[in-house]
């Protein structure tokens, strides 16, 4: 889908079912730690929450 990701990155992928579903949390982007969550918030994309992006410093 485009992702271009380190070779040291390892992927697994789980299928979700009727009884199970999988929680993807996007990776915090170097420089926001000190961020609050208001600010972290509009950072976060459909995209990252289903793994085919990372999240852009602001």
């Amino acid at each position: 889908m485009g992702l271009d990701l380190n070779d040291d990155v390892q992927i697994t992928v789980y299928d979700s079912t009727s009884e199970v579903r999988w929680l993807v949390l996007p990776e915090r982007p170097p420089g926001t730690e000190h961020l609050p969550e208001e600010e972290l918030v509009p950072l976060v994309t459909r995209d990252t929450m289903v793994g085919v992006a990372k999240v852009a410093a602001p």
